[in-house]
Order: structure tokens, then sequence, then C-alpha cells
């Protein structure tokens, strides 16, 4: 379980990850619990259904391979590595930051800006290197049994063609990194981080599903519990939800 303290003004929230069902916690005005597996009635709690996908890490590694997709996943793996990407381990923070900026920028997204400190207390950060340039990278949140994909970003979006396609390459050598980690550190599940259920098409977002799927991944619901112990700091979220 992984819990994360949250400060707006004078308001104290509290957000916990991967824990089995929700609780009442002191002195915060607000909790949210995130990726809990269980479906409770909890009072107090508002509750509502996530579905994600997850890769079972008790599996053998080779069994875990075998089930990724040859064409679209494991070709793109080890052509990355003959193509000389290297992967690094919680370094180039600020090189990622600027990555992520710019990636949802191109995207148009909001900035969302991801806090460098943040990254190291709470989870893992790997970035792809080809030669001697920060390219893209991932982070993970992770406590002892679970490793979730939070944020991912690169400059595919800003380059040329061939280039994009390496970066792709890359991108999933990076997942591929990410569970060989996972894996070594005895963590349990590795969720690749959410998965559209929308009644909207959305071939963009159906895309990324397609792509999380290709490594073997496990579609599963859990559930995200909300409970607000101030009417105040409840209504400056949802003033602040609305504002943008």
């Amino acid at each position: 379980m992984l819990e994360i303290e949250k400060k707006k003004l004078f308001f104290k929230s509290k957000e916990i990850w991967f824990s089995d069902s929700p609780f009442d916690v002191k002195g915060y005005q607000a909790v949210t619990f995130r990726e809990c597996k269980n479906k409770v009635d909890a009072t107090g709690f508002k509750r509502k259904e996530f579905t994600t996908l997850v890769i079972d890490l008790s599996q053998d590694l080779d069994n875990i391979w075998k089930k990724m997709d040859n064409t679209s996943c494991r070709y793109g793996v080890n052509r990355a590595k003959r193509d000389g990407v290297n992967i690094l381990r919680n370094s180039h923070y600020d090189e990622f930051v600027a990555i992520n900026q710019s990636f949802r920028v191109n995207k148009g997204l909001d900035e969302g800006a991801i806090d460098i400190e943040f990254m190291k207390k709470y989870g893992m950060l790997l970035v792809a290197e080809f030669k001697g340039e920060i390219i893209g990278g991932h982070f993970y949140l992770e406590d002892g049994e679970n490793m979730r994909s939070l944020v991912a970003a690169s400059k595919r979006l800003s380059v040329d063609k061939k280039m994009a396609t390496l970066i792709g390459n890359a991108n999933k050598l990076l997942i591929w990194e990410a569970i060989n980690i996972a894996r070594e550190k005895g963590i349990r599940e590795f969720d690749m981080g959410g998965y559209y259920t929308g009644k909207t098409k959305d071939e963009q977002k159906e895309k990324i599903n397609s792509f999380k799927k290709s490594f073997g991944s496990d579609v599963v619901t859990h559930y995200v519990y909300e409970k607000y112990y101030s009417s105040i700091f409840k209504c400056f979220r949802l003033i602040r939800r609305i504002c943008g």
C-alpha cells in the first residue's frame, strides 16, 4: 500500500494506492483510494469502477515473454536492443519532465507537470537513451506488491518517421525492462495504467488499448473510493475541477 499526502492551501488530503479496501483516515479533509481490488459498500465513500490491464508477475518470465505479441511487441523489444537503446533507472529526471511537458502540448493536453521529488519518493523512473540523448521515459508508482504505470512520454511526436519508429520500439523496451525489474523486486502485479471502456468510439484510446494488450495483460476491474470529511474542501475541489 502506498500513501501519498497532498496539500492545497490549508487543506490536507490523502491518496492511497493498492489497498484491498477503503478505510477511514484521521486528520485529513478528504481521502481517495485508487486501484482497490475489492468491491465493498463503505459508509460515506463514493465508489466507481476503474478498468485496467494487469500482468501476473508470479508467472515464469519465459511465459510472460511468450504471451507478448510477437510481431507488434517482442520484435520491437529486440529491435530496440539491436539499435543500441539503453534503459537507465532513476536518473535524468529533468529531461523526462521536459519531454513530458512537450509531449502533452503536442497532443493538445494540459502541461500535466510531474514533480521530481514526487517521483523520487514514490516510484521508479526509467528513461530510454539513444546515442547520448534521452528520447522517452516511464514513471511507475510502486509498493512491495504492485507496480503501476503513471506517466509515459517520449519525443516521437516531434521527430521524423524513422526516429519515431525507433522511439516506439524503445517504448516497448522500457515496459519490458520495468516488468523484469518488478519481478526482481518480488512484486506480484504489473499494472499497465488503465484500459479505455468508454461508450464513445475513440480511435486513439483504442490504439492504446491494443498496444497495452499486446504485452499479454489481462483486463481487470479495480475500484476508486473517495470520501470527504470537509464540505468546504469538497466545494473547493469541485470549483477547481470546473475551472480546470
